[in-house]
């Protein structure tokens, strides 16, 4: 009985000791190489539990999710002789762990390799193209052309790239406002040129609206005239035809309008001996009337 509580004892001994020297684990976000004395001796890249020969085997991991190469933002010069700050990254993964170990030996050194490599094409893909077509039109251009030029590069190390992206392209600070404030003076001469297309416009219709309105007016006031024109012509047709009925009352009728406007308050007229209304004025009926008119 002691001798067999001994052996259970021993047995767990050496499995607490032999154990992590013989198996070994990969999770579903890592991959694995065995290497012995520096030689690789095992790949693994699926999730299990796995043997080793202990004490002589080693196991190195490498993540199996994407990595971010996050190259540090740098001032490049332009094809116009012009100075822009890039701020660009990369996305990818390791897809040949054994390869990248034997090339880059750890995921630092292998994005420090993955970074400098793009930003070496970077530059050059930059120096190709003019400022204001890297900032307004050209920058998807240049991330597609980066990643296809650096992708066979990056294979050699094991290394798989799936995007490269331009997070940011600015003015260097020491250029920045001049180049603000031009932008500034563009948007304003556009916006004059636009607001004077407008009041050329406006003057323009102004001026139809006030033709057409002087047209009209003018054919409303040819109107009234002509009609005026007719009524009073009518007028003049019925006046004249009245007088030709009875020139004499018409006669007496005017004289009498006439008095009216000549006699007033102390009024003094002078008259000749031989006129109407100096006879009128004579007689003793024409008096009375006179001073009864009002």
């Amino acid at each position: 009985m002691k001798f067999l509580a001994l052996a259970v004892i021993i047995v767990a001994v050496v499995a607490a000791i032999v154990g992590p020297q013989l198996f070994f684990v990969v999770d579903e976000k890592e991959q694995a190489i065995v290497t012995r004395f520096g030689e690789v001796r095992q790949s693994v890249r699926s999730p299990g539990l796995y043997i080793k020969a202990p004490f002589v085997d080693t196991t190195t991991y490498f993540d199996k999710r994407l990595l971010s190469f996050d190259a540090p933002p740098e001032s490049l010069l332009t094809k116009d002789k012009k100075r822009l700050i890039i701020d660009v990254y990369a996305r990818g993964r390791i897809v040949d762990p054994v390869l990248f170990r034997q090339t880059v030996q750890t995921e630092s050194q292998g994005k420090a390799r993955a970074v400098d490599i793009i930003t070496s094409e970077l530059r050059r893909e930059i120096a190709s193209d003019n400022q204001a077509e890297i900032i307004t039109t050209k920058r998807e251009d240049i991330m597609v052309r980066v990643q296809a030029i650096v992708q066979p590069k990056l294979r050699e190390f094991g290394l798989d790239i799936i995007d490269v992206r331009i997070k940011r392209a600015d003015f260097p600070p020491e250029i920045a406002e001049s180049v603000y404030s031009r932008m500034q003076s563009e948007r304003k001469r556009k916006a004059d040129k636009e607001r004077a297309e407008g009041q050329e416009i406006d003057a323009q219709v102004r001026a139809a609206v006030d033709r057409e309105a002087a047209i009209i007016k003018a054919g409303a006031q040819r109107t009234a005239d002509i009609t005026r024109g007719e009524g009073e012509a009518e007028a003049i047709k019925i006046f004249a035809e009245a007088i030709s009925a009875d020139p004499e009352f018409y006669k007496f009728q005017r004289s009498l309008e006439a008095y009216r406007k000549i006699f007033e308050i102390n009024s003094t007229v002078v008259l000749p001996a031989d006129s109407d209304l100096f006879e009128f004025l004579q007689s003793k009926e024409g008096l009375n009337e006179s001073f009864a008119s009002p």
